[in-house]
């Protein structure tokens, strides 16, 4: 949870608005992966419903700007309510993305630190494995009901209580690869 105590503002809470483009934007690539790669890849993407996530359409969702995923790359989106924070769900479905798969996290390289303040919260993850790219974000649709509940100098143990059961918006998909 430190990259979102990283950003969760102290004193006069931040009231900006983070574009979640930048945990969702598609990375520019030139990457050659085939159809049967990527269409691998999309078969080993984790089924949340078992971790009591639903899947819904992803125009469903309050993110707001997810970019165009080209075929035959995927995306799937599930919202819940989990047990644990929203970044411990990015850590586990990034996870059992690795788990399954030859991909290596790349989250330090590919995504923006996790943030939450009052108007945004998401946390990204990514994995690849030389010819298909995992991305992950994670995000609360309200954030202000968990900053609304710490105090101006919250601790680490009490972001993650506040997060946690809260409403979860995951975003899970395959594209292709960053060139190098």
């Amino acid at each position: 949870m430190a990259g979102v105590l990283g950003r969760a503002m102290a004193g006069g809470r931040c009231r900006g608005r983070l574009a979640v483009a930048l945990a969702t934007a598609v990375v520019v690539t030139a990457g050659c992966s085939g159809p049967s790669q990527a269409e691998r890849a999309a078969d080993q993407l984790p089924d949340l419903s078992a971790d009591g996530f639903t899947a819904v359409g992803c125009d469903a969702l309050q993110q707001d700007a997810l970019a165009d995923i080209e075929d035959p790359y995927v995306r799937e989106c599930w919202t819940g309510s989990p047990d644990a924070a929203f970044d411990a769900v990015a850590n586990d479905v990034i996870g059992s993305i690795t788990a399954a798969t030859d991909a290596e996290d790349v989250t330090a390289f590919i995504c923006p630190d996790d943030v939450i303040i009052d108007e945004v919260a998401f946390a990204c993850r990514a994995a690849y494995d030389d010819e298909v790219m995992y991305r992950v974000v994670a995000s609360l649709p309200d954030p202000a009901a968990v900053m609304d509940q710490l105090s101006e100098d919250p601790t680490d143990d009490e972001i993650e209580q506040a997060a946690a059961g809260q409403p979860v918006e995951v975003v899970v998909q395959t594209e292709k690869t960053p060139e190098e």
